[in-house]
């Protein structure tokens, strides 16, 4: 399997990847939101225009006349109105403009917030669709870091992205005024800016950097924080809880510098263009008074390029923040690129798969990762259905990748999964998976109650259904807890023992009614009388359903209709218990 990319350091992000970020975003709001951005930079440029009548009433005519080629476009809106006329055009312009931020404002959070949940949902979905043996290599703290931390940072960047937007029609408008005005102190001003942005092009590429660390200090704390909390039972025995909090503390101070580091360097670049602001601010107020500027035209200038540096500066400071979060959008494109690569074959509508004679392997190869030597190689098994099948092997022998290939889980590199002669590959694996039950070793619970945790696998069961699987699953405790089926089981079910655990996981197997039921060790923490009781239990579902057993115990060797042996991912012997007993003792306990 081809190791995961990863963006590419240090690389600014092209505007395509902007316009890609936009287009998740719902089209028709974002083009009233674009709208509304070329509305507030219009009614700002116009309304400082309308400025210089407003002072050529004040102090006389001469100005705008002397206003070089403008000069006359000024004196005639001029004659048409009086100063308070143009006082109330500028203060409704005022108005219109307020109105219209309000709206942009209100509008650009909605559009962020439905990018971002848009595209956790995406992420998400691309990780429900992958292949089991590839999420299994990967390691889950990197996706709950990207889908609740990261993915927000995206967000924040679309929204300086779109701020910067805002602030570029803004400044485009000044621009258009300020030209109007006086077109040569114009382009000292855009000269002089470019100058000035090109200077800070190292800040610039130091923010990428920090994007970069930052999202990797994430992650890294995501992935201490959710080991030390699963590994908190451990602490608590070792007596190593100082150690456990040293690393967390460690993992947050690194996290705590690499966000100042950014703080640092954003205030660093904001000190820059303040000082260079004011120092440009005298220039043009020294060049116009010396080329003889009118005033009123100089006044409206001063007051132009003192609002147009602090837009020039929040505009930098927008595409610092945008050029921060953009590593994590790259990221999230690499995964979901990951994910497409290795993504299942799509679901399709078909018949259920009804095994009616037998449920099979044949010459099945699987590779996990860059081991040399495959899990299972060359391995054919053939389940008659309504049998019980027992495996067992050693550790490491390929018993679980054998219990996926069958359950649909494991797609073989070389072989074949077959049910009635049928081969179940492709989108038919999961309408296989909609027949089998799996039960590991390991069982899982959702923080819940027991009558959750049993619904998700037949959310249209009854109480009779819930109450005879309980049964069957030797799970006759659940009705002396004092909540019952309501009761919370906790975190991954921490409120049970794990034999209880293990009982409600194979009852919630059961409840499914599968055509083949899998259990992998799931008796492993069971006591002798418990154990009993599910063995009984199993005993009873003989010509009900196939069953496969991946297990030690000769009790449950001894109950099954056949026993394979794996060694080294073959099949070392297949037949009965008493047929292979004598040649097979390894792993097995009394």
């Amino acid at each position: 399997m081809s190791a995961p990319a990863r963006p590419p350091e240090g690389r600014a992000p092209s505007p395509a990847q902007f316009w890609m970020l936009l287009r998740l975003a719902p089209r028709g709001q974002l083009l009233a939101l674009l709208g509304l951005m070329l509305l507030c930079g219009l009614t700002e440029g116009i309304g400082l225009v309308l400025l210089v009548p407003v002072l050529d009433g004040l102090g006389g005519a001469a100005g705008p006349r002397a206003a070089g080629g403008v000069g006359g476009w000024f004196q005639a809106i001029s004659q048409h109105g009086s100063l308070a006329f143009w006082l109330a055009v500028f203060l409704l312009l005022v108005v219109l403009r307020s109105a219209a931020q309000f709206g942009r404002d209100r509008l650009g959070q909605h559009v962020q917030h439905h990018l971002v949940d848009a595209l956790r949902a995406r992420c998400f979905a691309a990780l429900l669709a992958a292949e089991w043996r590839w999420l299994t290599g990967r390691r889950s703290s990197e996706h709950a870091s990207l889908l609740l931390t990261d993915v927000s940072r995206v967000g924040v960047g679309l929204h300086y992205g779109l701020q910067l937007l805002a602030g570029l029609a803004a400044m485009a408008a000044n621009l258009a005024a300020a030209s109007l005005l006086s077109l040569p102190l114009t382009g000292i001003a855009l000269a002089s800016g470019a100058l000035v942005f090109v200077a800070l092009r190292g800040q610039r590429r130091h923010a990428l950097s920090l994007g970069q660390g930052l999202m990797g200090a994430n992650r890294a704390m995501h992935g201490q924080v959710q080991e030390n909390l699963a590994g908190m039972r451990l602490a608590k025995t070792l007596g190593i809880e100082a150690g456990f909090l040293r690393q967390f503390e460690d993992s947050a101070a690194a996290l705590r510098r690499q966000v100042l580091r950014f703080g640092i360097s954003n205030g660093l670049s904001q000190a820059c263009f303040q000082v260079s602001g004011a120092i440009l601010l005298v220039g043009y107020l020294a060049i116009g008074l010396w080329w003889g500027t009118p005033v009123p035209v100089l006044l409206t200038l001063v007051l132009v390029f003192s609002r147009l540096i602090p837009q020039f500066m929040a505009a930098h400071q927008q595409l610092h923040h945008w050029l921060h979060a953009m590593p994590v959008w790259q990221q999230t494109q690499v995964l979901l690129e990951e994910c497409r690569l290795h993504a299942e074959p799509a679901a399709q509508a078909s018949r259920p798969f009804a095994a009616e004679r037998v449920i099979e392997v044949r010459g099945v190869r699987v590779l996990h990762g860059e081991r040399e030597r495959p899990a299972l190689d060359g391995v054919s098994l053939a389940l008659p259905v309504r049998s019980t099948t027992a495996v067992m092997g050693a550790s490491g022998a390929g018993k679980s990748t054998l219990a996926d290939v069958l359950a649909g889980l494991v797609a073989p590199d070389q072989g074949q999964l077959l049910v009635d002669g049928q081969e179940i590959s492709g989108a038919a694996r999961h309408a296989w998976r909609a027949q089998v039950a799996y039960v590991p070793q390991d069982a899982f619970l959702f923080h819940d109650t027991i009558r959750a945790n049993l619904l998700c696998a037949a959310p249209q069961a009854s109480e009779d259904d819930l109450a005879r699987a309980l049964e069957r699953a030797a799970a006759g405790f659940v009705a002396q807890l004092p909540q019952g089926l309501d009761t919370v089981v906790g975190d991954g079910g921490v409120r049970l023992s794990g034999g209880e655990r293990q009982r409600i996981a194979l009852a919630r197997a059961l409840l499914r009614r599968p055509s083949l039921l899998i259990l992998d060790e799931a008796t492993s923490a069971l006591d002798m009388e418990n154990e009993r009781r599910i063995r009984h239990a199993i005993e009873q579902l003989h010509g009900d359903l196939t069953v496969l057993i991946i297990g030690h115990r000769i009790a449950t060797l001894e109950h099954a209709d056949q026993v394979a042996v794996l060694e080294h991912g073959r099949v070392k012997a297949c037949g009965t218990w008493r047929e292979i007993a004598p040649a097979s003792t390894t792993g097995i306990t009394s």
